[in-house]
């Protein structure tokens, strides 16, 4: 059998100075408290130089715990996120469960609204053409109980800001679509009072241009409650002032001639956070037939914010946001286009293709990016 190099070395002979030296490494190399030494320090220096590429951006950060917001206790209210220093604006949506029957809710392949989650995300936070200017701004992504752990892991490692919520649902109400179980969650905006704006947007929204300068939008002020307007049940039971400003539901897909100028959509608006609201529209939720269910949380939000009553929602400049729209639309200014854009055809018109190209586009931007894949 072979001897190893070092009992080798051993036995060779060397000059006296050359001896003596033998013996120093040789008794070093003996040493098991030195060679422990030696692999702690190699170890920490690997652990350090990984933690610099991660600060540097050349590794991707995993799961930050800033993005991580705990969930509320069953019988407490949700809490607030916490807002950044500097103006305390967000971003939101709600991401629900996979809609369809015997899925795997941890399979991301599946999951369009998932995808188009990401697609928004990236859109919001990090590609070059369409960020917002401030950094600083969130993008809160409400999931209910059911989204699955590993769709969140990846949102927040992609930059979002994860929100566990509760979900919010009364025996009364009959859900008309699979895809609108979760949408009264919405409702927890309002308590979110860390923030002085908030914009919600629904997750197959697609930004064509940034949304700079959108929490300065003049319907977005504060505006006084019309106390003389207020039912004589309601009083005490609103603040002083409000503020809600959003975009007319085009409904047909043509917002020149909507079905209902009056009627806000629920899937782009901006609020002011206010804890008596939240509340107050949360007690519509525990009162059997109190609004009409036929489209959920969009009929509730326009009944108590309708154009005749003391919080009359104000509309938004409409280039903010458009559905069903054509290349030629886009050029006139749409900033966003809310529409399921990875379809042919969807509710409540089918996809333009030049448009839907433009999703696709930037889903492969996406994916590179995140995949660190240079595009040529």
């Amino acid at each position: 059998m072979s001897k190893s190099w070092l009992s080798e070395a051993a036995n060779l002979q060397f000059p006296a100075v050359a001896q003596s030296t033998k013996q120093y490494i040789s008794q070093w190399v003996h040493n098991k408290r030195f060679l422990r030494l030696v692999a702690a320090s190699f170890t920490f220096l690997v652990i350090g130089l990984l933690y610099y590429n991660t600060l540097t951006g050349t590794v991707p950060a995993l799961v930050p715990s800033t993005s991580i917001i705990s969930p509320p206790s069953a019988s407490a209210a949700p809490a607030a996120p916490a807002a950044p220093a500097g103006p305390k604006y967000a971003f939101a949506t709600l991401l629900s469960p996979n809609y369809k029957e015997d899925v795997d809710q941890t399979d991301i392949e599946s999951d369009e609204y998932f995808l188009s989650t990401r697609v928004l995300n990236y859109q919001l936070r990090t590609s070059n053409h369409t960020k917002y200017a401030d950094k600083n701004v969130p993008f809160l992504i409400m999931c209910p109980p059911d989204v699955a752990q590993n769709k969140r892991d990846i949102l927040a490692a992609e930059g979002a800001t994860i929100v566990p919520v509760p979900h919010i649902m009364a025996d009364w109400i009959n859900v008309p679509l699979p895809t609108w179980v979760e949408m009264l969650d919405k409702l927890l905006l309002w308590s979110y009072t860390d923030y002085d704006r908030i914009l919600y947007l629904d997750a197959d929204v697609y930004l064509v241009e940034s949304l700079n300068g959108i929490f300065d939008d003049a319907a977005a002020k504060n505006h006084n409650v019309s106390v003389e307007l207020t039912h004589k049940d309601d009083v005490g039971k609103l603040p002083t002032q409000y503020a809600i400003a959003g975009v007319v539901d085009g409904g047909s897909g043509d917002r020149e001639k909507p079905w209902n100028g009056d009627y806000m959509n629920a899937g782009f608006f901006l609020i002011r956070p206010d804890q008596m609201l939240y509340e107050y529209l949360m007690a519509f939720v525990d009162r059997p037939d109190s609004f009409s269910v036929s489209m959920m949380e969009q009929n509730l939000i326009n009944q108590v914010f309708h154009k005749d009553g003391p919080m009359p929602w104000v509309k938004m400049d409409p280039k903010w946001d458009t559905s069903c729209p054509a290349p030629e639309d886009v050029k006139n200014g749409y900033k966003t286009i809310h529409s399921k854009l990875w379809k042919i055809k969807a509710s409540p018109c089918d996809i333009d293709p030049v448009i839907g190209r433009m999703w696709y586009k930037t889903l492969g931007h996406m994916e590179s990016f995140y995949a660190q894949i240079p595009m040529r």
